[in-house]
């Protein structure tokens, strides 16, 4: 997608980045919750460092969390979704600006318990090695119902 709109860029090759950093802190998290990334304080510890200190989760069901409490509650729950299963879908560069790109996506997430679907706009801030997460908002597709 290449556009311009005043200051707002983007391009095929932020959209391949930003969809790239998508599916990879969703490969984590879905590892981390199925028990099958290590546990380690280093390995946890680059996952929470992906995030500013001011990141914000708005969930689905209109909860606002802040980074060090969704981190605490995410650290506990490693193993607690055996088989899950996330998959990402219809990544989109909304906008860039300066060090600031807004995405949308969805997840859709089925384990053996349940599965779910939400759609979800990301804010991310570029920095030396790729992005961090300032922002993410979420709203259920389907809220989570029993498989």
């Amino acid at each position: 997608m290449h556009g311009t709109h005043g200051n707002d860029t983007h391009t095929y090759g932020t959209e391949s980045q930003v969809e790239a950093e998508i599916v990879d802190q969703h490969r984590f998290i879905e590892a981390w919750l199925r028990g099958d990334a290590d546990r380690s304080a280093q390995e946890y510890g680059a996952f929470v460092a992906r995030h500013t200190p001011d990141f914000v989760l708005n969930g689905p069901g209109g909860d606002a969390t802040p980074r060090d409490e969704l981190m605490a509650g995410l650290e506990g729950a490693h193993g607690a979704m055996p088989g899950l299963v996330i998959e990402i879908r219809d990544v989109r560069v909304l906008a860039e600006r300066d060090d600031l790109v807004v995405a949308v996506y969805e997840e859709h997430q089925a384990s053996p318990a349940e599965r779910s679907a939400r759609r979800s706009t990301v804010v991310l801030v570029r920095d030396g090695s790729g992005f961090r997460w300032r922002h993410l908002h979420e709203t259920w597709i389907e809220s989570p119902r029993p498989t």
